[in-house]
């Protein structure tokens, strides 16, 4: 059975991300067997409070992933590991659907110090981004401390437009109109212009993964 490897979001979880919204369960319907793994600090098993532990987010993945991996699908932090893991070893993941993602790939996570700020209890009134993000978070059942230590590692991924171009990998990039996390997305659409891409009207960004139109066109992307 061809495998395929699902990549949450920062705060997010394997079970809390992609089971909770049926994607292991059309994967199956599809013929293809789901693989599931949790970003280092993330779920409930917890990881170090020292942000330097998150220095290579990517590295860390890279070792869950089993090889010969028909694809994978990526979700907001989940899509920049697998496109710096595209970079570094191109075609090795196979097939790559990459959902919440834009330009703010080649930018800093500008939310990360509001974020902080409230996982330590040091905001009680917080922006609507913000405060989505903190909902998705409590979900996944993680360590508030852990998840505030990833947003203050070590600045990784770092990715270009010229390690971009190194991409081989057949590309589907899925994004909504209403995600203040990932719109704009022009200059990664030229970064990889080989990639298909899709824009569909809502949902906001942590909605995303709960999106039939979104788990539809990576199913019929990944069959292709």
């Amino acid at each position: 059975m061809k495998r395929v490897a699902l990549v949450h979001g920062w705060g997010g979880s394997y079970a809390a991300t992609w089971q909770a919204d049926g994607w292991d369960e059309a994967l199956r319907d599809a013929g293809f067997e789901p693989v599931g793994v949790d970003i280092a600090g993330h779920g409930p098993q917890g990881g170090p409070h020292d942000p330097r532990a998150y220095a290579d987010l990517a590295s860390d993945l890279a070792a869950k992933l089993p090889t010969g991996l028909h694809g994978a699908i990526g979700f907001s932090l989940g899509t920049k590991l697998l496109l710096e893991l595209e970079a570094r070893k191109p075609g090795a993941y196979g097939r790559l659907v990459l959902g919440g993602i834009g330009d703010n790939l080649f930018a800093p996570e500008t939310a990360g110090p509001a974020i902080v700020a409230a996982l330590r209890g040091e905001t009680a009134e917080h922006p609507p981004q913000v405060a989505a993000l903190l909902a998705y978070a409590a979900k996944s059942g993680s360590d508030p401390v852990c998840l505030a230590a990833v947003l203050e590692r070590p600045g990784n991924p770092v990715l270009t437009e010229s390690r971009l171009a190194a991409a081989q990998a057949p590309i589907l990039i899925f994004n909504s109109t209403n995600d203040a996390v990932a719109q704009p997305d022009d200059r990664l659409r030229a970064a990889l212009p080989g990639a298909l891409y899709r824009q569909v009207d809502g949902p906001g960004h942590v909605a995303l993964t709960a999106d039939a139109r979104f788990r539809d066109a990576a199913v019929a992307f990944l069959t292709d």
